[in-house]
């Protein structure tokens, strides 16, 4: 076996698939469970123990023998009680509010600090109650990066990757991944997992940008159509006084005309004339103003109908991008060559497997490569075997849905040009023990499993798992772990508040987590549900957002959350960085070194959106069984995407058996300090 696990795609006759975004996976309401099983006395609060924005006071210093100053104000992200107990400023209440949070960090980001400009990307990247503005994301971002800051890279790699705030550029996206993966090596590519939509996220923006204008548009007219509709009305009541004085004019004519005609009564008799005239033109002047309000007010009608049309059909758009087919690239990984996606193999290879998932929410109708239609399992997987013949080989990839919405994918497989005697020779070997100068740290985890809550169904095996889960950590792996059964929403903060004040740089921390959750699709967001979790009441829940803010805490580098459940937000996959299984073991030993130097913070959830099995593996819920035996069966270095692999194939595998479909994910966490880095199993015992 290699250092990096090599695992064999093809299992039961079909292939893996990879699910690029990581939106939610969450257990059907059957989970959480804590360590006592007791309650959190009231006098303690979880509240105090998130994350919040702490703005701290300025330090005394002292300058020579004399003098003495007041440094700045410093923020950082911290817990409440930890704010308070430093003197710290924080807000009690709409912590997640656009102009608090920029109140806190804008004024150490306009002073050139990395961190705080990173942070003052994310407040506008994210809108916190706001539109977001991802221009202003961006210049942020690129102060940052331009200061080597890894995270700015990933955030501002992101942003190009999908055209959000500067026009979409995929190769300096991967140039800010590769940066940011700390790869100096020209032997060493960054290459990473690829997904391809039919809509593109830029595009995407674009549409959500036209509706906002037409709804201003829109609002604008309603409020001119209500303008005119009560000048219409003044204007009604004007042409009504005008009609009623030139009738008083008439009769005032009339009654004048019809007395005898005497020399003094004639000027009098001018006069109402005069005035029964310049009373028949404003009666005039009032129908024709009358006229054109009205032309006015019907134009404002159709042109409300016609926009609130445009707004249905452009929202109709955004909202057929969500059913609309994507492509997968699960293998190879690709790197970008002249700005295009290509696969580099040995010239000696004369053809290269590609193994794919297809998401078609309205069906799959066809899949295509290079015009010949290919077959695709159950899950929608598909592996195709592209020929090379030491030529380079263009690969495009169609698939059709039922409602004929097409998706494309066009990359190159590439030999390889070095000469034979050049080309580093790929390792045979079994994986070894880690060599003396790749150093992995200290292994932690953190263990929940959940069965008994108050208001939810009861669930079968989380406990199980959790507790087999640290048997295999500890045993095989050498993790220090600490076990949490029915953990009320206090106990799982509180653990992680001591963990956070615990670990270390060079500290791994895996973090397990067996239990009911809850999804938001509209705000995609998910929610871990501790044993003492309401129904339809969030007010116990832990949101994954608050889970990312204190992932971003930890001084730990490289850390991976497990989700039995359901994790919401994530990267683009793209920032994951991925590594062929072909390459020279001293290739392998140098990418692992590049993932080691960066942060890591990596999610592997249960399933989808849909609820997950809680059984199915003998005990163990069916993605924790594959989660076992992949960790029982590894003798060496796994990085967390081969793990993901190994659990895919086995998860699908059993669920084709039990007729039920359920799909791992795993992905980057959005927001949690990640910097392009991977999490790594050394299964290898010493000796």
């Amino acid at each position: 076996m290699d250092i990096i696990q090599r695992l064999n795609l093809k299992a039961s006759g079909f292939t893996l698939g990879f699910l690029t975004v990581l939106l939610a996976a969450c257990a059907s309401p059957d989970t959480p469970s804590a360590s006592s099983g007791a309650e959190a006395p009231s006098s303690k609060n979880a509240d105090d123990l998130m994350i919040i924005d702490c703005l701290l006071p300025g330090q005394v210093k002292k300058l020579g023998s004399y003098t003495t100053y007041l440094t700045a104000r410093r923020p950082i992200k911290t817990t409440a009680t930890d704010c308070e107990i430093r003197g710290g400023e924080y807000v009690s209440y709409d912590r997640a509010d656009y102009a608090t949070a920029l109140k806190i960090w804008l004024p150490m980001a306009e002073t050139g600090d990395a961190e705080a400009q990173t942070y003052v990307g994310e407040i506008f990247e994210k809108g916190l109650g706001l539109k977001p503005d991802y221009q202003a994301a961006v210049m942020w971002y690129t102060k940052a990066a331009e200061q080597k800051n890894s995270r700015a890279q990933i955030n501002l790699g992101n942003l190009y990757e999908k055209g959000l705030g500067v026009v979409a550029d995929k190769a300096k996206a991967l140039n800010l991944y590769r940066m940011a993966a700390g790869m100096e090596s020209d032997n060493l590519m960054y290459a990473s997992t690829v997904e391809a939509h039919a809509v593109s996220q830029q595009e995407l923006t674009k549409l959500k940008d036209e509706v906002a204008f037409k709804n201003q548009q829109l609002a604008a007219a309603q409020s001119q159509l209500t303008k005119t509709q009560q000048e219409l009305g003044q204007r009604k009541q004007s042409l009504a006084q005008a009609q009623k004085t030139q009738k008083d004019a008439e009769l005032a004519l009339y009654a004048q005309e019809s007395k005898a005609i005497h020399q003094q009564s004639s000027a009098l008799i001018a006069q109402l004339r005069a005035e029964l005239q310049k009373a028949q033109t404003e009666v005039e002047d009032q129908r024709k103003q009358l006229t054109n309000l009205n032309e006015q007010a019907k134009q404002f009608d159709n042109q409300i109908s016609s926009t609130s049309q445009s707004i249905s059909q452009t929202e109709n758009l955004v909202a057929s991008a969500a059913s609309m087919p994507s492509i997968e690239i699960i293998d190879p990984p690709m790197t970008l060559m002249r700005g295009l996606p290509s696969v580099p193999v040995e010239d000696a290879v004369k053809e290269k497997e590609i193994v794919g998932k297809i998401k078609a929410p309205q069906g799959l109708k066809s899949f295509k490569v290079n015009g010949v239609e290919q077959t695709v399992d159950e899950y929608n997987l598909f592996w195709v075997n592209v020929p090379v013949d030491g030529k380079k080989a263009n690969v495009k990839l169609e698939a059709i849905d039922k409602n004929n919405q097409v998706v494309t994918f066009n990359f190159t497989v590439i030999p390889d040009q070095l000469a034979p005697e050049a080309r580093p020779k790929t390792s045979t070997q079994t994986a070894k023990a880690v060599p003396s100068d790749l150093k992995l740290g200290n292994y932690y985890a953190l263990i929940i499993g959940n069965n008994d809550y108050k208001q939810y169904p009861k669930l079968e095996t989380a406990i199980n798992d959790a507790k087999e889960t640290q048997k295999v950590l500890q045993e095989k792996y050498g993790f220090n772990t600490t076990l949490l059964t029915n953990a009320t929403r206090y106990d799982i903060l509180s653990a992680l508040n001591t963990l956070r004040e615990k670990l270390t740089e060079n500290d791994n921390l895996l973090i397990y987590y067996a239990g009911h959750g809850e999804v938001d699709e509209t705000a995609n967001k998910g929610f871990w549900l501790p044993v003492d979790a309401e129904q339809d009441n969030p007010r116990n829940w832990i949101s994954n957002v608050a889970i990312s803010d204190i992932l971003n805490t930890l001084k730990s580098n490289h850390i991976m959350v497990v989700a039995d459940s359901c994790y919401a937000g994530t990267l683009s996959v793209a920032a994951l960085p991925r590594v062929d299984e072909s390459i020279s073991e001293e290739m392998q030993r140098e990418w692992i070194a590049a993932m080691l130097n960066a942060r890591a913070r990596m999610v592997l959830t249960s399933g989808g959106v849909a609820p997950v099995m809680d059984g199915g593996g003998d005990g163990h819920s069916l993605f924790s069984r594959a989660f076992l035996e992949s960790l029982q069966q590894n003798s060496g270095i796994m990085d967390g995407h081969s793990l993901y692999r190994d659990v895919l194939t086995r998860v699908q595998a059993r669920a084709k058996q039990l007729n039920t479909r359920q799909t791992p994910e795993y992905a980057p966490a959005r927001y949690a300090g990640h910097e392009a880095g991977e999490f790594f199993f050394n299964g290898r015992k010493p000796g």
